[in-house]
C-alpha cells in the first residue's frame, strides 16, 4: 500500500473518514514528507482504524496536530536540516535570479520600447555594466550564505569572494570599454533576451544535491571525523561561533573520552547518532545564534537601502526631477520605515521562540522515529 499514491489511499478511507485523511496528508506534506512517506503514513493510519473499528478522530484526535507528529517522525536527518533553509538547492537560487533578472529586462525592455520606439538604441553599456555587477554581487552573496548554512566554508568563501571580484571586474571592463556610450542593441532586443532568460532558467538541472558516502553512518567511523562533522553543521546549519561549538562539544567529547578510557566497545554513531542527528538535538539550545542571524537578515537590505540614498535624494533634490524620483524615494522611505519597524525587540523574541519551538519538536520526532 505504501507505493501508491496518497489520494489513492484517501479513497480507501471510509467516506467519514476522507476529510480527515486529506488535512492529515496535507499536514504532513506541509511538514516536509514526500509523497512516498504520506502514502506509508496514511495506509498505517488506514490499517489502524480498520482494526479498532473507530472512526479516524476518536482514534487519531486533531488530524493537523497528528500529521504535524507523525512528519516530524518520519522525517531523514537530512530533510530535517533542509528544512531549515528556505531554498535547499543551489540550482533553485540560480533559478531564482535569472528569473527575476529576466523579468526586469522584459519589464524595463518593453517601457523603454514604448518610450523610445521600437528601433532606437536606448540602452547605455554603463547600465550593462551595472546590471552585470548588481547580479554578479548579490548572486555572490546569496551562494556564499547558502553554502555557509550547509556548512561548507571554504566553498562558500570561494564563490562568494571569487563571484564579486569576477563580478565587479566584468562591469570595470564594460564600463571603461564603453563608457556612456550606446549600446548598438534595438530596444526591441532587451525584452526578449529577458524573456529568454526567465523561460530559459525552466531547463537548469534541478536534480538533488545527494552527498549519500559522506553524510553515511559508516563515513563517520573515525571519532575525530565524527566530532568535526558534528561541529562543522553546528556551525555553519545552526550558526555557532567556533567558540560556542567546541564549547557545546565538550561534554560530549568528555564522555566519548571516558568510554574509551573504559574500554567500551560501542562506535560514536551507536552513543550518539550521525552527526546529523546528534546537531538537530543540540539545535534547541541556540537562541544567541538566531538572535544573530535574525539581527543580520534585517540590518542587510536596511544596508543596501542607504548606498541607494545619496543617488536617490540627488535625484529628488535636482531642479530637473521627475515623478519617478518622487516615486523612489517615497518607495525608499517606506521600506525603510518598516525595516526599522521590523527591529522591535519583541519581533525578535517572537523569531527566536517559534523557531526554537520548531526545532524541539524536530527533536522529539527525531527520538520518536528511533523508537518505532
Amino acid at each position: 500500500m505504501a507505493s501508491a499514491e496518497p489520494n489513492d489511499i484517501i479513497e480507501l478511507y471510509p467516506e467519514g473518514d476522507r476529510e480527515w485523511a486529506q488535512d492529515f496528508n496535507i499536514a504532513m506534506w506541509w511538514k516536509g514528507l514526500n509523497d512516498s512517506q504520506c502514502a506509508a503514513e496514511l495506509g498505517k493510519a488506514l490499517d489502524a482504524i480498520r482494526d479498532s473499528g473507530q472512526s479516524a478522530e476518536e482514534l487519531f484526535g486533531d488530524p493537523a496536530e497528528f500529521g504535524e507528529g507523525r512528519a516530524y517522525a518520519r522525517l531523514t536527518p537530512q530533510q530535517l536540516a533542509d528544512s531549515e533553509m528556505s531554498i535547499s538547492r543551489s540550482v533553485l537560487l540560480l533559478a531564482g535570479f535569472g528569473l527575476v533578472v529576466g523579468l526586469l529586462c522584459t519589464g524595463f525592455g518593453t517601457w523603454v520600447g514604448f518610450r523610445d520606439g521600437w528601433t532606437s538604441n536606448s540602452w547605455h553599456f554603463w547600465q550593462l555594466a551595472a546590471l552585470c555587477a548588481g547580479t554578479g554581487i548579490a548572486l555572490s552573496g546569496h551562494l556564499w550564505w547558502f553554502y555557509r548554512r550547509k556548512g561548507k566554508f571554504a566553498l562558500s568563501w570561494a564563490l562568494g569572494l571569487g563571484g564579486i571580484a569576477v563580478s565587479i571586474a566584468v562591469a570595470v571592463i564594460i564600463a571603461i570599454l564603453g563608457g556612456e556610450q550606446t549600446m548598438p542593441m534595438p530596444n526591441w532586443l532587451a525584452p526578449i533576451l529577458g524573456l529568454a532568460l526567465g523561460f530559459g532558467v525552466f531547463w537548469l538541472p534541478f536534480k538533488d544535491e545527494t552527498e549519500p558516502v559522506r553524510k553515511g553512518a559508516s563515513a563517520f567511523a573515525d571519532p575525530e571525523a565524527w566530532f568535526a562533522e558534528s561541529t562543522r553543521l553546528l556551525r555553519g546549519r545552526y550558526g555557532l561561533r567556533g567558540q560556542e561549538a567546541a564549547s557545546v562539544m565538550a561534554p560530549a567529547r568528555e564522555h566519548w573520552s571516558n568510554m574509551s578510557m573504559a574500554g567500551e566497545e560501542a562506535s560514536i554513531v551507536e552513543e550518539f547518532g550521525t552527526p546529523g542527528e546528534f546537531a538537530i538535538g543540540l539545535g534547541v539550545n541556540t537562541a544567541k545564534a538566531l538572535q544573530r542571524r535574525w539581527l543580520l537578515r534585517r540590518l542587510l537590505p536596511l544596508a543596501i537601502a542607504g548606498i541607494y540614498t545619496p543617488s536617490i535624494v540627488e535625484g529628488l533634490l535636482a531642479a530637473d526631477r521627475s515623478g519617478w524620483d518622487i516615486f523612489f524615494a517615497v518607495c525608499l522611505l517606506i521600506f525603510a520605515a518598516v525595516t526599522l519597524y521590523e527591529l522591535r525587540p519583541a519581533n525578535r523574541a517572537e523569531y527566536v521562540e517559534s523557531t526554537l519551538a520548531e526545532r524541539r519538536a524536530q527533536a522529539r520526532g527525531l527520538e520518536e522515529g528511533r523508537d518505532e
